[in-house]
């Protein structure tokens, strides 16, 4: 099977234990522009965009490093250039020991800026 970005407005109920893994107890919002992956009919990563803001995105963290992020990055940026945006923000949120990673993995993906907010030119 090969990797699999899904648009959706729902949490399929299938992938919702793989998803409980990934968020690591954050909370889903109600509505969202949700992305994702799937690898092999589980659920690998998830990020969710508000507007032009990336507000979240998380890779399962036996999955990492696999170029996983990237492709979801990927799909996301060109969602966001499809729907007329010039620039994706986000506020990287994480746990203390995960939030430098995060940071330095957005920015090798194109984000820059000062943290609390990074943006990635679409043009």
């Amino acid at each position: 099977m090969r990797l699999t970005i899904h648009n959706v407005k729902h949490i399929p109920a299938q992938h919702h234990a793989h998803v409980a893994l990934i968020l690591e107890g954050q909370p889903l919002p109600e509505q969202a522009e949700f992305y994702l992956a799937t690898f092999n009919d589980k659920a690998v990563a998830l990020a969710w965009c508000e507007q032009q803001q990336l507000s979240f995105i998380a890779v399962r963290d036996i999955t990492r490093r696999r170029g996983i992020g990237q492709e979801l990055l990927r799909v996301i940026k060109h969602a966001a250039k499809q729907q007329g945006y010039s620039q994706l923000t986000c506020q990287p949120q994480a746990k203390p020991n995960q939030q430098a990673g995060l940071v330095a993995f957005l920015q090798s993906q194109g984000f820059n800026g000062q943290t609390p907010v990074l943006s990635c030119n679409l043009e």
